[in-house]
């Protein structure tokens, strides 16, 4: 049986637990078999719920628990484990349980949201708004840990350098290059976000000008 969210689920309470639960695990890597189980848990099609307990961590934690929850992705970066959710590779149709090559690509927090912006994905679109303000959320809880953010770029620029993946559109890693190129220099997070979706806007206006008709001068 498919799991479901409630109306309205209670997004304090779930980030509560599972601050407390990494809270009584006594290595970084019981704290990410603990992630992995709760994405596991919520299945490729209620990732975002996970995304939305970082981002109340993010929002309304404490600096303990965001150290927590931080010093855990260091630990998820380093061994390859992010927690992860699955969407349609870039020009698949719709998301699928379907695991084939092609079908599916697993992806971190912020290329999660990413991806789904600005590229079909099989959910439906993501708003601007509601990119924003998941995008800021999930950027400042990441930079409360300076390891974090540093290994996260690192990571972020080898999924741009990798377009074999089927992950990411032409489109979406240059808008990410520009991201993490923003990011690195420890901007604000509002010109970090505003850097991704100029250049996608910038990218779609320049193919939507080579698409006009030529005509030589007389």
């Amino acid at each position: 049986m498919a799991l479901m969210l409630k109306q309205q689920p209670d997004w304090h309470a779930a980030a509560q637990t599972l601050v407390s639960g990494c809270s009584a695990l006594p290595s970084s890597e019981e704290r990410i078999r603990l992630m992995e189980r709760v994405c596991k848990h919520l299945g490729d099609n209620l990732y975002p719920a996970f995304l939305q307990i970082l981002c109340q961590i993010g929002d309304n934690g404490d600096e303990r628990a965001k150290q927590l929850i931080t010093g855990t992705l260091v630990h998820a970066l380093v061994s390859g484990r992010l927690p992860s959710g699955k969407l349609s590779a870039w020009g698949a149709g719709t998301l699928s349980s379907n695991s084939a090559f092609g079908q599916t690509r697993s992806l971190g927090p912020l290329e999660y949201l990413c991806s789904w912006y600005a590229q079909p994905t099989g959910r439906s679109p993501l708003t601007q708004s509601s990119f924003q303000k998941a995008a800021s959320c999930i950027l400042n809880l990441i930079a409360t840990n300076e390891e974090a953010r540093s290994l996260y770029c690192i990571k972020l620029l080898a999924d741009i350098q990798d377009p074999l993946s089927g992950s990411l559109s032409r489109r979406t890693r240059l808008a990410m290059e520009a991201l993490v190129t923003t990011w690195e220099k420890n901007a604000s997070t509002e010109t970090v976000i505003n850097s991704y979706l100029n250049a996608l806007q910038d990218d779609g206006l320049s193919r939507l000008a080579n698409l006009q008709p030529s005509f030589s001068r007389r």
